[in-house]
């Protein structure tokens, strides 16, 4: 009897309890379809704007929603700032969870924004259309999912007048928090994991397809490994490590680009350069900064490009340097443009505008083996290796790319003989965009064939020592 009385106490002690969950559940439903949306519209719209340090309009009437769980769809949203428009987002959907509802906390768990057109622009002063800095200190954040859909971004640079965009954009981020407070406390406290993907990522003609990003950030130490593409023809993989535990950020960056046409590439550089082959390319580089300036000027690493058979149509390499008497009739610079086209990359190719190896004479160039070594210190690169080799002639390259002043440093091309002796050489310096180049300089004053002299070598003709120029790792024809 006893037992049967206890058991029927604690059915309907569970009864009443389901009950009362029932009838608040009930009055949280109520309360949620008796909101008035307009109303909460328009301080929503005010909210985001004070957030984000922009104006920020909705356009269409707030939806709300029960299943699968309570939220919120702001349709038509736009945010502009100084009257010009910044982003445009077909709909953002906003997500609570229920136990969060029942003890009055309105802080979302998950986020969808879909079709975002977002247009950032630096001008020619470096100011940013977006506030870069909010003032104060920030909440706590707790999400389970942040995502973004078919998002499209540009960014345009006012100084240089190009522009980069994204294509196609997808972002799918699960379990983002923070500690709140300064935005540094923020960086050491943040965690995140999820993924980055675009269809396109691209600047005039360079075009990146497939790009793939995984994400991975435990306090302040972010980490995006892997990093794919396709690029250029080739496969691009790599690792990027960015630690904002400090006030001063580092990175560090390892990538490859394998099996990449060097027509597609000689496309960027000049549409009507016609070759054909493949090169692989290596990066290591480590910087620390809170700015671009800061983190050219810090750079540390290496670079290396390397390449067995490529071919240029439309100019004979060896056939114009048959003459010794005609070799300042064309530039080295120019020819040893596809030793500078990797380290220097799209920076010089729109400055001075390198023809590579096109000109008006009929015939093909085989480079039969191409090295290209580069050391990285405090921002600029110094060649350590790099030269290429025809089927009669070497031609080699010394100096230094200072990118944190985007400028040549004494860097110089040239034809070298069988012990490493520059026969003639041109010099090229100044910024990337406005070089001085010198004219080819004749560095040994003997008449006759050039194919004669840089088989038989300087020292063999002239008695004397000289200089060794290149004294790498590509053997001589």
């Amino acid at each position: 009897m006893a037992h049967t009385l206890m058991t029927t106490h604690r059915g309907k002690a569970a009864l009443i309890a389901l009950v009362l969950a029932a009838l608040l559940l009930v009055a949280i439903l109520v309360a949620w379809l008796a909101i008035d949306t307009g109303q909460i519209r328009s301080r929503l719209a005010v909210g985001l704007g004070e957030a984000l340090g922009m104006q920020v309009q909705i356009r269409q009437p707030l939806e709300l929603n029960l299943l699968p769980r309570p939220g919120v769809t702001v349709e038509g949203l736009e945010a502009s700032k100084d009257g010009e428009v910044v982003a445009t987002a077909a709909s953002v959907q906003v997500g609570f969870a229920w136990s969060r509802l029942l003890t009055g906390n309105l802080q979302p768990v998950t986020f969808h924004i879909r079709q975002l057109e977002l247009a950032v622009e630096r001008s020619a002063a470096g100011e940013l259309n977006l506030p870069m800095q909010q003032a104060g200190e920030l909440d706590p954040l707790s999400l389970d999912r942040a995502q973004v859909s078919d998002a499209r971004i540009t960014y345009l640079d006012r100084s240089s007048e190009r522009e980069w965009r994204f294509e196609r954009c997808a972002l799918n981020l699960h379990d983002i928090r923070h500690g709140g407070g300064t935005q540094q406390q923020v960086l050491e406290s943040l965690a995140a994991e999820g993924e980055i993907r675009c269809n396109t990522f691209s600047q005039d003609r360079f075009r990146v397809a497939d790009l793939l990003v995984r994400i991975r950030g435990e306090r302040g130490a972010l980490e995006l490994d892997p990093v794919s593409a396709t690029a250029f023809g080739g496969d691009f993989s790599g690792r990027i490590k960015g630690d904002f535990s400090s006030e001063t950020p580092t990175f560090s960056l390892d990538s490859t680009l394998s099996g990449f046409e060097l027509s597609t590439f000689m496309n960027v550089l000049n549409p009507d350069q016609q070759a054909t082959g493949q090169i692989d390319m290596e990066l290591a580089l480590e910087a620390r900064g809170g700015s671009w300036q800061a983190l050219r000027q810090s750079a540390a690493g290496s670079f290396g490009m390397h390449s067995r058979e490529l071919t240029f149509k439309g100019y004979d390499l060896d056939e114009e340097l048959k003459d010794y008497a005609e070799t300042q009739s064309f530039n080295l610079v120019d020819v040893g443009a596809v030793l500078l086209a990797g380290p220097v990359g799209l920076a010089v190719s729109r400055g001075y505008e390198f023809t590579g190896l096109l000109g008006d004479s009929e015939g093909t160039t085989t480079i039969e083996q191409m090295v290209s070594e580069w050391k990285v210190d405090q921002g600029v690169a110094q060649a350590s290796d790099v030269a290429f080799r025809t089927p009669r002639h070497r031609l080699a390259l010394q100096g230094a790319l200072d990118f944190g002043n985007v400028s040549f440093e004494n860097l110089r091309v040239a034809v070298v003989d069988a012990d490493g002796c520059a026969v003639v050489e041109q010099q090229i310096t100044g910024p990337f965009h406005d070089p001085e180049i010198q004219k080819p300089n004749v560095l040994v004053a003997v008449t006759g064939p050039m194919l004669d002299l840089v088989q038989r070598g300087v020292r063999a003709i002239t008695n004397r020592d000289c200089d060794t120029f290149y004294s790498g790792s590509l053997p001589h024809p």
